[in-house]
């Protein structure tokens, strides 16, 4: 995940020193050695928790590819009846273990976990119940109302909510990724809830550095950055396409569709149905510095929520590396978090989730823009406070404070 690996890099740079604990990454069906190497790089200490799987069903890891959504999307029901807070609760004991081992042995001043999985919280709830150090609880979804979470029964959403009380009143620092979730928690845990803050995604822009913009001047091109699953799909994107080039034939010309993540069956079934296909660039899964390239070298950037509850909290880490790269969006999202930050982003149009037509009409004004080169520019200035050296300062502050209170409270 970027946003723990950007933590921990910058952190570095601020006279930290994290020792990240994660399991081993052939657990998982997606796995971006070049984050990896930048860890490596920034001479970050990795420990990888061995034989711990997702799933403890004998020796066995569940581990749908999400190139098979009716795999991805039967196991997710399964495990939505037997395991709470998730599917990835099978490794809490080996990833407690270890921290504890490392605690024994080193200077350990505060623990970091980040959630999703909502395992980690937990690990880190027992971990600070055995040795006493501050924790902070970090937020990249809600929790009970995440919009990915689906309860079988009522006896399971009151559970959860049990479980995420009981994790978070324990926490001595919340960070979530935006207010909306910061008023939630508040509201559900009351009283006991800890001091939240709001630290929100952002973008690395030593990665933009590291780019060189090559665009092709002859393509027009839309490029989706990140996976598709559940009701976010491009469907209506891409019927907003087709009726753009039936009323205007020019631009299937120039036009160019990509794609960075992975498409499915599912979404070819459509492509192949609406005949775009010969428009349609699939990258598939791509290093995370090879994705920040594509998104450089491309003219308008394709964002979309999915038509799902609680979507309108959602603020999708990708929407932070867009607006790094000072390139038109278009956004089929539902009024919210997302409408309202790329409304002062100012280079953003954002239409409902459904809404074909005015999808087809800003893609059609966006082809104009790009034929007279007038293609909008988003803010530098409301830019630049996503940039993760400055978020990163942020949390560096707060576990300062954590570190100070702990050795007062140990002078006494």
């Amino acid at each position: 995940m970027q946003r723990p690996v950007k933590f921990a890099k910058y952190l570095k740079r601020l006279g930290w020193e994290p020792i990240v604990v994660a399991p081993d990454p052939d657990i998982y069906h997606t796995f971006d050695n070049s984050l990896t190497k930048e860890l490596n790089d920034s001479s970050i200490r990795v420990e990888r928790v061995k034989n711990s799987p997702l799933i403890r069903a004998g020796k066995k890891s569940i581990n749908p590819s999400p190139r098979k959504p009716w795999m991805a999307s039967l196991l997710k029901w399964i495990t939505s009846w037997f395991f709470l807070p998730d599917n990835k609760k099978g490794w809490i004991d080996d990833a407690v273990n270890r921290c504890l081992e490392l605690i024994d042995t080193e200077s350990i001043s505060v623990v970091f976990a980040t959630a999703p999985p909502y395992s980690n919280l937990i690990a880190a709830r027992r971990i600070r119940k055995e040795t006493g150090l501050p924790v902070v609880m970090d937020l990249r979804d809600d929790w009970l109302e995440s919009h990915l979470i689906h309860y079988p029964t009522r006896w399971h959403y009151n559970k959860m909510k049990k479980i995420e009380a009981e994790t978070l009143s324990s926490a001595d620092h919340i960070t979530v990724v935006n207010s909306f979730y910061r008023s939630k928690i508040e509201g559900r845990l009351g009283a006991q809830c800890p001091d939240i803050n709001v630290i929100p995604n952002g973008f690395d822009r030593e990665n933009f550095e590291q780019t060189i913009p090559a665009p092709d001047e002859s393509k027009f091109s839309i490029l989706y950055s990140g996976m598709f699953y559940g009701s976010r799909k491009p469907d209506w994107f891409l019927q907003a396409v087709k009726k753009v080039i039936e009323r205007n034939p020019e631009i299937s010309e120039h036009l160019e569709l990509r794609f960075q993540g992975g498409l499915n069956e599912s979404h070819w079934k459509t492509i192949n149905r609406l005949e775009l296909s010969k428009y349609i660039t699939d990258f598939g899964y791509l290093a995370h510095q090879k994705a920040v390239q594509n998104v450089v070298s491309s003219d308008i950037l394709f964002l979309t929520l999915g038509d799902r509850k609680h979507n309108s909290a959602v603020t999708p880490g990708k929407v932070f590396e867009y607006m790094g790269s000072m390139k038109p969006i278009l956004a089929f999202i539902p009024d919210g978090i997302t409408r309202s930050l790329l409304k002062n982003y100012g280079a953003a149009v954002s239409v409902g989730i459904k809404d074909v037509e005015a999808g087809a009409n800003a893609v059609e004004e966006f082809y104009t823009k790009w034929k007279q080169k007038k293609l909008p520019q988003g803010d530098p200035d409301f830019v630049k406070s996503f940039e993760r050296s400055n978020l990163t300062a942020q949390l560096s502050d707060i576990l300062e404070i954590l570190t100070e209170e702990k050795v007062s409270k140990a002078d006494k």
